[in-house]
């Protein structure tokens, strides 16, 4: 089985020694991201002294860009997520994330962990990972009641 590192050039640099996702087979794991992954955030070559964009929403969005960027590198799109985990400041940062999701993953065939974060840095709100299986799935069923309604 092959293992393929990802560190896409549209991202910046990793604040710590990790990469952003690794692929093992078909199955891809995407490291904790936030709003500071992503290239157009400003200081995006400053590891250590990255301005973030202002709000739980607008952060979940540019950390969701990220991750449909490093999902599009291994050759895979948002719906191939099977996992998420969301760490947020408060409830009202999982609220955003939660909206933001329903907008980009609209069908919800994944499942979801929400934790709160309470050592993020100061001006973080949300930071996300995913775990996407990126093989051939021939079907996919909904048992029980629909989900995505409110």
């Amino acid at each position: 089985m092959r293992k393929t590192v990802y560190n896409p050039e549209g991202l910046a640099q990793p604040i710590a020694h990790f990469s952003r996702a690794v692929r093992i087979g078909d199955w891809l794991f995407v490291s904790g991201t936030s709003a500071a992954t992503n290239v157009h955030s400003a200081n995006a070559g400053n590891q250590w002294n990255r301005n973030l964009v202002a709000g739980a929403e607008a952060q979940a969005t540019a950390a969701l860009d990220s991750i449909e960027l490093v999902i599009g590198e291994a050759g895979g799109t948002l719906d191939d997520i099977y996992e998420i985990r969301a760490t947020c400041k408060s409830l009202d940062a999982f609220k955003a994330v939660d909206k933001i999701l329903r907008e980009r993953i609209p069908k919800a065939g994944f499942i979801s962990h929400g934790y709160q974060g309470s050592l993020l840095s100061e001006e973080m709100e949300v930071e996300i990972e995913v775990n996407a299986y990126l093989g051939e799935i021939e079907a996919v069923e909904f048992v029980g009641r629909p989900v995505g309604l409110r």
